[in-house]
């Protein structure tokens, strides 16, 4: 199979909004913007399988990592797809009954981490440490929660945000719970990881009384917002937007997977269109 992307038209240009703030709860004023960058989209890439319901991404110079659930049949999955050729090299079924649904997920030193919960709020869920290269599973650890993202940072403390990303426990590289944080911002979350001392999340917030998707940078010790890309533009699929679903950083790159399989895509937003140069270390 041959590469499909293509650069956005001049027409399609869209804007990058970036605001920044010490701090964000519920019911505070607007985040007030400092910044506005007008910018190109980068490329996109089709991905002609069936991959569900697409709830992760990870990406490296030569692959892509997705993780999807497929309700009907009760089965978590793990693609792994090659950025050249667009094909899927490998797959993982992931079902531990009753957890079948995978979430966002982060790449770090060649491991995917990624949770496996039951498909309710309130649940339950493991940790899975998966080998990059082959799939297999490496280690795991159990949790009395719904996990629906999880991020590694460089000490190796695992964050992970429950259902709608109302808290995000933090445990040790063992599984030993450190502590847990409610989040302030109102954004559900749907992927996120940590890059640079900071975490980075996707989702919808209200930006200028209009739903956006939108990238949150938030203080990794007690999940204040630092920033916040909007990301402005069209899907291909009508209804979805950006911050559905998938996301990933790559080389200060913004990588989002809103659509699910088999007319899935993933979009980049190149790193002169965050304008978050500053929180790049």
């Amino acid at each position: 199979m041959s590469r499909l992307y293509q650069r956005w038209p001049l027409p399609a240009c869209g804007l990058l909004v970036v605001v920044f703030s010490a701090a964000l709860s519920h019911g505070a004023p607007p985040v007030p913007r400092l910044n506005l960058v007008k910018v190109r989209l980068g490329e996109q890439w089709h991905i002609d399988h069936a991959t569900h319901h697409v709830q992760g991404l990870c990406v490296s110079e030569n692959f892509f990592w997705i993780s999807s659930v497929e309700r009907r049949k009760k089965a978590g999955w793990i693609f792994k797809v090659d950025r050249r050729q667009l094909k899927v090299v490998a797959t993982k079924k992931l079902v531990d009954s009753p957890r079948f649904h995978p979430g966002g997920m982060q790449l770090v030193d060649n491991r995917i981490w990624v949770p496996l919960a039951e498909y309710r709020r309130h649940s339950t869920s493991k940790v899975l440490a998966l080998n990059a290269d082959t799939l297999a599973e490496t280690y795991h650890f159990g949790v009395d929660d719904h996990l629906g993202a999880v991020a590694v940072d460089d000490q190796g403390n695992i964050y992970a945000a429950n259902w709608d990303a109302r808290q995000v426990h933090v445990f040790d590289r063992h599984g030993k719970r450190l502590r847990m944080i409610d989040t302030t911002t109102g954004v559900a979350y749907q992927d996120f990881e940590h890059h640079d001392g900071y975490l980075w999340g996707t989702g919808r917030a209200m930006v200028d009384g209009v739903e956006q998707s939108v990238v949150d940078v938030l203080d990794r010790e007690n999940l204040t917002l630092r920033a916040r890309v909007v990301l402005l533009g069209k899907t291909k699929t009508p209804g979805a937007y950006f911050a559905r679903e998938g996301f990933s950083l790559f080389r200060k790159e913004l990588y989002l997977m809103p659509e699910d399989g088999p007319n899935t895509r993933i979009y980049q937003f190149p790193p002169q269109a965050t304008g978050l140069e500053e929180l790049f270390r």
